[in-house]
């Protein structure tokens, strides 16, 4: 059989005369892949299933020319850094796989889309997407070790100066027998009081007010304690000053005459003192500031001191003391601050140096050494301080409006935004991640995890939420990113100029209703994200309320 009858047979096609292909122009020299291409091509009739006689035929056809016309772009590929780099020798077995066996009408379409860039490589195995990533520079964390270790010793002076509270899950209580301070026979009895617990083994929660707590009555003008003030002033108008005994105290005259026949009633307050005679004994009846509310009761020393209260000897009258001014002492303002000018804004950025127990400070610092010093290194210092900062401080701005008058205290909130840039950096380099959608699984079930723990007292998942929301949204300003063309490159910069407007006015719109708003209850089921009640009393967080003492 003649060479022309078998190719009409096979391809449907007649023969063409032989062109001698050393006419044809020499290909400019191939970088890296040369080698690899004429080891290829000189064996290319059994590659691709076709006897010797038919090597005129693909030579006169240009197949060859075409062929090394695509290993030149291939080649250049894989040097340039246009974002679809590949490797030269995997490419070449490929492409002789795919076309191995097909007639030349198939395989010169193969090499026309190859030379059109129709063969290419996910972004995560492009030699020139690793090169980048590669280029990145390292960082060292001074930033996370630092700000960690000034957490641990703030910690420990906490632990030493406030003490433990009772470790428990539940309050425990305490009885004492109180004298009767009217000294009436037969009218002394047993007083009981729940003791504050907390169960992460730290102070409580009154000593972490005072040293910088999260607690919105002292950070804003709390219009609750100034009505509740207002009342008592006004019931207090009322009161006249009874004499029991010889013992004084002032309070309503229906409630005097309650206290038997040896009991009279003087005038007000300029009366009450041991000057009058009937008052021989003494004034026993003192103001009592008692409770995080800054609530007040008129009592003895005895019964005060018993329920952790602040007796203030030198007065007559609860509206002549400052009660939410002791509860708001810290090291920076002692007593000076009042329902009306209450504005200590520094409790946004105090708190997250504290930590409310041993168990948590080991659970959070943990986690942010192991988060934060990977992405310091990737990322830098001064962003990491700024996201922590915003996360931080963001949280606990949601925290105050959600849940006002529960004091928090941690870095939760700064953590979860360190976890929110994990999720920023997977959306950035989705392209260059060999498996994006297992580490989205990994990151969800960790989230996930984090923010069923915070429904227990003492973590506010408040805070966490809020980290979390304001951590991923500045992370698409400060993180840096891989762009892979011109379009993803706009897509992200717009992300970032929509990232600066949503920070901005997540900002102020969160201090508008901080500051503005006084009503916590628009929410009805929104305490369940911060503490679901698993026990009686779970979510009480050891905080005394207001007692109405005998």
């Amino acid at each position: 059989m003649t060479h022309e009858t078998k190719l009409h047979r096979d391809y449907g096609a007649t023969a063409e005369p032989e062109v001698d292909i050393s006419s044809v122009p020499a290909a400019r020299p191939l970088q890296r892949t040369q080698s690899r291409y004429h080891r290829v091509t000189g064996t290319i009739g059994g590659f691709f299933g076709a006897g010797p006689e038919d090597h005129s035929r693909w030579e006169s056809s240009g197949v060859y020319k075409k062929r090394e016309q695509g290993y030149h772009k291939l080649a250049n590929y894989e040097d340039g850094d246009d974002g679809h780099a590949t490797d030269g020798g995997a490419a070449e077995t490929q492409i002789d796989r795919r076309t191995r066996g097909q007639p030349p009408q198939q395989q010169r379409g193969r090499s026309e889309q190859r030379q059109r860039g129709g063969s290419r490589l996910p972004a995560w195995r492009r030699p020139s997407v690793k090169r980048r990533i590669d280029a990145l520079p390292t960082f060292r964390p001074y930033f996370i070790v630092f700000i960690t270790l000034v957490q641990v010793g703030i910690t420990i002076y906490t632990l030493v100066a406030g003490g433990l509270a009772t470790i428990a899950f539940a309050p425990k209580t305490e009885e004492q027998i109180i004298t009767d301070p009217m000294n009436r026979p037969g009218r002394s009895g047993n007083q009981i009081k729940e003791l504050p617990f907390n169960f992460f083994i730290g102070p409580s929660a009154k000593y972490l007010v005072t040293v910088g707590a999260k607690f919105t009555p002292c950070m804003r003008q709390d219009t609750s304690l100034a009505i509740r003030k207002a009342l008592e002033s006004d019931v207090e108008n009322r009161y006249l000053c009874c004499s029991v005994n010889g013992r004084c105290g002032m309070m309503e005259q229906s409630v005097c005459w309650d206290m038997g026949a040896q009991c009279s009633v003087k005038g007000g307050p300029t009366q009450c003192n041991a000057s009058y005679p009937d008052c021989g004994n003494g004034v026993v009846l003192h103001p009592c500031c008692v409770g995080l509310d800054a609530g007040c009761v008129i009592t003895s020393e005895e019964n005060c001191t018993f329920y952790d209260g602040i007796y203030h000897p030198d007065k007559i009258l609860c509206r002549d003391v400052n009660c939410l001014g002791g509860v708001c002492d810290t090291p920076l303002e002692k007593g000076v601050v009042t329902p009306a000018d209450a504005n200590q804004w520094y409790r946004f950025f105090t708190a997250i140096f504290l930590q409310s127990g041993i168990v948590s400070a080991i659970l959070f610092l943990g986690v942010q050494l192991y988060l934060g010093i990977k992405i310091e290194k990737q990322i830098g210092w001064l962003r990491v301080l700024l996201i922590y900062t915003i996360s931080g401080v963001g949280g606990y701005v949601v925290s105050g409006i959600f849940d006002p008058n529960t004091p928090q205290v941690g870095c939760s909130g700064a953590v979860f935004g360190l976890l929110g840039i994990r999720f920023v950096e997977l959306i950035q380099r989705w392209q260059a991640i060999q498996k994006p959608c297992t580490s989205l699984v990994s990151l969800l079930f960790t989230l996930v995890f984090a923010l069923g723990l915070g429904t227990t007292p003492y973590l506010d998942n408040f805070a966490n939420v809020g980290g979390f929301i304001f951590g991923l949204i500045s992370s698409f300003i400060f993180v840096p990113y891989l762009t892979f063309g011109k379009f993803d490159a706009a897509r992200k910069c717009c992300f970032v100029l929509v990232a600066i407007l949503v920070v901005a006015a997540l900002f102020f719109v969160g201090f508008v209703v901080f500051y503005n708003t006084q009503n916590s209850e628009f929410c009805s089921w929104c305490s369940y994200i911060n503490c679901v009640p698993y026990t009686d009393k779970f979510c009480d967080e050891g905080f005394n309320p207001l007692k109405i003492f005998p």
